[in-house]
This record gives structure tokens, C-alpha cells and sequence, in this order.
């Protein structure tokens, strides 16, 4: 495992109980085996593969980030308008990628960019969508799931734009 995603295990081994560990651990362990790294503090930073940022993920106390969702959030990055071939996305989790979209009318955070682009995310249009398209915190396994799927869906656009 990179040094810098075990540095984020160790942070939520050390910090959260439960399911909140139990789903953090499972995705921050997924997207390693997906050869995804990640850089930033124990606590804040960003995944890539082979140098693209696929996310960002923040696990932690909101009162060093004062704004910044807790126990855990994580943003996604990329191109989801369309299914990607062997990555496994049924009308459940295009559901649960929905509800979970960056509205700008919803963002409160203070970081925001308030770009309010329009996005189409699995075949459907949405307006003012955050610079980040997709904000889950504090995810159920569900919602890791589809999470989990929407990298793999990352990975496999890199891959094909780099083949």
C-alpha cells in the first residue's frame, strides 16, 4: 500500500468507530487496490491515477477546517455522463450518484467556486453543479458502493485516454 494511503488508514483506525470506520477503511482500501494514491495531510487530500485527480477526501475534526463536513466526505472528479463498459452501475446507484450530486444551491461550503456548470451525470442533465460533482459524507455502504464504482469508472477513463 503507498505510504501516504496507509498514513490515511492509520488516521481513521485512530479516529472513527463502527460503520463510519468500517466504510471509510473499505473505500480508502478499494481505490489503493485500483493503484490510486493519495497525497495531502493524515486527514485531507487528494487520490490521482497516473497523475489525475479522481477525488478529493477530507476524514476528520471540522474545527482545524472550519466548514468541512464530517466525520468524512469525499468529492469526485471526472466525465460520468455515460456508463463505462465492465464497471457496474444499475439504476440504484445512478440513483444514489443523483442524490449525492455538488448543487451549487445546496453548497455551503466556503471553498466553493460556485461555478454552476451543467453537467450530465448517467444520462440525465442537471444545472449548477459544484466544481466537484459528486460530495458524499458520511456514506453507508451503499453509498460506498456506488462511490467505489464511480473510481473504477475513473480508472478506466484514464486508462483508455492513456492506452
Amino acid at each position: 500500500m503507498p505510504e501516504q494511503n496507509t498514513q490515511f488508514v492509520e488516521y481513521i483506525k485512530e479516529n472513527f468507530t463502527g460503520d463510519t470506520q468500517k466504510n471509510a477503511l473499505n473505500f480508502v482500501q478499494h481505490i489503493t487496490s485500483l493503484g490510486m494514491t493519495g497525497s495531502g495531510s493524515m486527514n485531507d487530500g487528494q487520490f490521482v491515477y497516473k497523475g489525475v485527480k479522481v477525488c478529493n477526501t477530507y476524514f476528520g475534526n471540522s474545527s482545524h477546517n472550519p466548514g468541512y463536513p464530517e466525520p468524512w466526505t469525499m468529492w469526485g472528479f471526472g466525465d460520468y455522463s455515460k456508463e463505462v463498459e465492465g464497471v457496474q452501475i444499475d439504476e440504484r446507484m445512478k440513483e444514489i450518484a443523483w442524490l449525492n450530486l455538488c448543487i451549487c444551491d445546496d453548497c455551503k461550503a466556503s471553498w466553493c467556486n460556485r461555478s454552476e456548470k451543467r453537467e450530465i451525470v448517467f444520462d440525465r442533465d442537471f444545472e449548477n453543479i459544484c466544481h466537484g460533482a459528486f460530495c458524499f459524507t458520511d456514506p453507508n455502504a451503499d453509498e460506498v458502493a456506488c462511490m467505489k464504482s464511480l473510481m473504477e469508472m475513473q480508472k478506466c477513463a484514464i486508462d483508455i485516454k492513456f492506452a
